[in-house]
């Protein structure tokens, strides 16, 4: 007799807990704003899954975050040098000590796909940090 409950319970776990999982896998996915990385990787899975995956998103995400910070920051103007520093010539003061940052910090993983991932979450934040900072 117990053995014939445990057989009719496996399909009541099967209902209650799996079905549910892969029902909320199912639903369209919301992305932030700068969740390149993220919609990479989903447009790419189950369809393509290699080691390589995480170096190529990676690498994707990161043109588009760079090109987003080079143009916030270009949008202050050009960088005069005469008289008092503008805002411009912060920017592009803080930049390249940013630019320093990152690869000091990403070091560690250079020689492998860890060192895209590294530099495209740091470039990630700093691009929401300019968002707060410039105000948009």
């Amino acid at each position: 007799m117990g053995l014939m409950k445990n057989i009719l319970f496996i399909p009541f776990l099967f209902l209650f807990f799996v079905l549910p999982l892969n029902s909320e896998t199912n639903k369209k996915k919301e992305y932030g704003k700068y969740d390149f990385y993220a919609k990479c990787l989903d447009d790419a899975l189950p369809k393509k899954l290699n080691t390589g995956l995480v170096y190529e998103c990676s690498l994707k995400a990161k043109e588009k975050i760079t090109a987003l910070i080079d143009e916030k920051i270009s949008s202050k103007g050009e960088c005069d040098k005469e008289g008092f520093e503008s805002h411009a010539c912060s920017l592009n003061r803080s930049q390249e000590a940013f630019k320093t940052y990152y690869q000091t910090e990403c070091t560690w993983n250079k020689y492998g796909t860890m060192y895209s991932y590294c530099e495209m979450m740091l470039k990630k934040d700093r691009l929401e940090w300019l968002d707060k900072t410039l105000g948009t």
